[in-house]
């Protein structure tokens, strides 16, 4: 059954869509797999899934989203299926699918400091090297616009104990007073795309206070995303 929420739901996100090429798109990065791969569990060419995502063909039909869906969902699977457990224990809403940029669990604890390293992050509050099971990357501005606080629970996957990484940051504010306003704790929370000396002052107070580790990172989002993808890996 839980499968099976996720699937309607990520149906859902991409037929209510106005843009739905994008959300296929987007879909298709969140499980890693690629235009070949899709096409080939759909038994179609890779340029007709290229066409969808540009837009160069009209609207897909629900039932070619849905193969698409679940195309994706075999291929994660085949791999583990650590994108689709993830889900699963989210239990996502359609707005809070609507945020995900990326999202997985690691195979055991790895420490703060080995996922700062991965994608570069610079400590802006450091409360120690705390143990990390997972990742979620949220799109901050559609995050603060269109979920309420208490749907942000929503986006922890299967352990809380995970970082958080904010997409298209200003500064900083909104993510940390929306984490307090929701009243969870993660391992720690990344801002992308800004400098530590940019962090607003009331997102630092508010991570000395609620003992919330924070931190910045640069570089492409789809980079950082591939390579926190990597530490679901067992090794």
């Amino acid at each position: 059954m839980p499968k099976e929420l996720v699937l309607k739901r990520i149906v859902g996100d991409i037929a209510a869509s106005e843009r739905p090429g994008e959300v296929m798109r987007k879909w298709r990065k969140i499980f890693h797999a690629s235009q070949v791969e899709v096409a080939r569990k759909m038994g179609v060419s890779p340029s007709v899934i290229s066409e969808y995502e540009t837009g160069k063909t009209r609207s897909p039909r629900v039932d070619t989203v849905r193969k698409f869906v679940e195309a994706l969902i075999k291929i994660d699977e085949e791999r583990g299926g650590q994108v689709l457990s993830a889900l699963e224990s989210a239990l996502l809403s359609e707005e809070v699918l609507s945020t995900l940029v990326g999202i997985g669990e690691f195979p055991y604890p790895r420490k703060l400091t080995e996922v700062y390293d991965r994608i570069g992050a610079e400590p802006v509050v450091h409360h120690g090297d705390v143990d990390v099971f997972g990742y979620t990357i949220i799109d901050s501005v559609k995050t603060i616009l269109e979920v309420p606080a208490g749907s942000l629970l929503r986006v922890y996957g299967e352990c809380p104990s995970r970082v958080l990484v904010f997409t298209r940051i200003d500064r900083g504010r909104s993510p940390m007073v929306a984490i307090k306003a929701a009243g969870i704790k993660p391992s720690a929370v990344v801002l992308h795309g800004i400098d530590k000396e940019d962090v607003d002052e009331l997102g630092i107070e508010i991570a000395e206070r609620e003992m919330i580790n924070l931190a910045t990172a640069q570089g492409p989002i789809s980079e950082i995303s591939k390579k926190l993808r990597e530490l679901t890996e067992a090794r």
